[in-house]
């Protein structure tokens, strides 16, 4: 079991278009839900370098990057990923990819058994 308390979360918005303008209109969206939860910190995670000429980067991934304080030991992780999930789920397109240390759990808008048990073995992980 990987504690939580401390380690910050990584989320990772791709709406999967390329589209920076839209990438970060979602991001808005999602942070909107996000301040509503009692998190101890929500920040933008710092742009990486650009790519160097002639090379393909992938702007709306890293525009859509948050770093996010859980505080009070993690507790409010599966409230996160309910939430992340259920965005998704009304958004119907793209992917959060969940970052917590060295482990990562990708969710994306459609849902089935095999996704449910990865999240379980996810949050199990990083639980109490």
């Amino acid at each position: 079991m990987v504690a939580v308390e401390g380690s910050p979360v990584r989320l990772v918005l791709d709406t999967g278009d390329g589209d920076r303008e839209y990438a970060e209109e979602q991001l808005q969206y999602l942070l909107a839900e996000l301040s509503q939860l009692d998190l101890a910190s929500i920040e933008r995670a710092p742009s990486p370098l650009p790519p160097p000429p002639g090379t393909r980067g992938s702007g709306a991934v890293e525009l859509g990057a948050l770093v996010i304080g859980l505080g009070g030991g993690g507790a409010l992780l599966p409230v996160l990923v309910g939430l992340v999930q259920d965005w998704l789920n009304r958004r119907r397109s793209g992917t959060i990819r969940i970052k917590i240390g060295d482990d990562e759990i990708e969710l994306t808008a459609t849902t089935d058994e095999m996704r449910k048990r990865a999240l379980e073995d996810f949050l199990r992980r990083h639980g109490k």
